[in-house]
């Protein structure tokens, strides 16, 4: 099996060929709201949300005044704008609608809600927010079982009202960038979380070398952590940690709700289930078994409490 790749590894951006560079910059900018940062005259344009240097590009040096490709060409199928959460997702929806954008479908696939629509040049969108990994549906064997299920457009166009609720009562904009204050208590939670990381892996490392054999060296452990399912369970809580890292860097634009979300998608990781599946069952049984464990998890709480001060 080849190594796996850095798992902070993500698409930076997505650079595109259109017709026509105002009618494009007017979708992009003037409906879906991303920021222009660079303009290179009638040729070229570059866009960011939060200050980045560009999630999309656009250029005419190939196609100005081209048109879509014929059905049946190969290339693009769409490309996907992933929003921090479902309030995000239902501005974007409110946007479309009020520029009279129709939408070529809609969907919630358990683990994502998403709309699909076309730019004025044809490449498919998918405009979406993930839902936390502790909450998306699994198979028996632990694998990720998307679906494709009805999405209740009415409903998402309700959490655009609550947004204008918030506002009118003075409540903080959840797009407001995060302040060092919640940088710090993120990075302190992710000091906890690494901590419970390496106790719970002691354990099951125990309970593998009680059913499997000694594991030799901590290059097999390493292997093991990576490949073998038994150690599966615990990627959920180091994707967390590596996302913490992300969100908290100095030059990252993120904004107070990412700092919300994350610490709720740690508050329902942790929810240990004696007849759940995945993770809350074997923390379950982790917390049952190992004294370790159960101190580990009250420093998470602790800190928890103290990051949503």
């Amino acid at each position: 099996m080849a190594k796996p790749i850095n798992p902070r590894t993500d698409i930076g951006h997505v650079h595109l060929k259109v017709a026509d560079l105002e009618r494009a910059l007017a979708f992009y900018s003037g409906v879906l709201g991303f920021e222009l940062t660079q303009r290179m005259g009638s040729a070229a344009a570059f866009l960011s949300a939060g200050g980045y240097h560009h999630h999309i590009g656009l250029n005419t040096w190939e196609s100005r005044g081209g048109v879509a490709p014929e059905p049946g060409a190969t290339g693009l199928y769409h490309f996907a704008i992933r929003y921090p959460d479902r309030a995000a997702l239902a501005d974007a929806f409110h946007r479309l609608r009020a520029a009279g954008v129709p939408l070529d479908g809609a969907a919630d696939h358990g683990v994502s809600e998403a709309l699909y629509l076309r730019d004025p040049d044809g490449n498919g969108l998918e405009l979406y927010w993930d839902r936390p990994r502790a909450a998306w549906p699994r198979a028996a064997d632990g694998s990720v079982k998307m679906v494709t299920e009805h999405l209740d457009l009415e409903a998402l166009a309700r959490e655009v009202d609550q947004a204008a609720v918030d506002v009118s009562t003075g409540a903080e904009s959840p797009y407001a960038p995060m302040s060092e204050e919640s940088r710090q208590r993120l990075r302190a939670l992710r000091g906890k979380l690494l901590h419970l990381h390496k106790v719970l892996l002691d354990d099951t490392r125990v309970t593998y070398e009680m059913d499997r054999g000694r594991v030799g060296s901590t290059g097999s452990l390493l292997q093991l952590v990576i490949n073998d399912p038994w150690f599966a369970w615990l990627h959920s809580l180091s994707e967390l940690v590596v996302r913490i890292d992300q969100i908290t860097e100095v030059e990252s634009p993120a904004t107070e709700a990412d700092a919300g979300s994350l610490v709720e998608q740690v508050e329902k990781l942790l929810t240990a289930s004696e007849t759940g599946q995945g993770f809350q069952r074997r923390y379950f049984e982790a917390l049952q078994r190992q004294p370790a464990v159960v101190l580990a998890h009250a420093d998470v709480r602790r800190q928890l409490k103290n990051a949503t001060r």
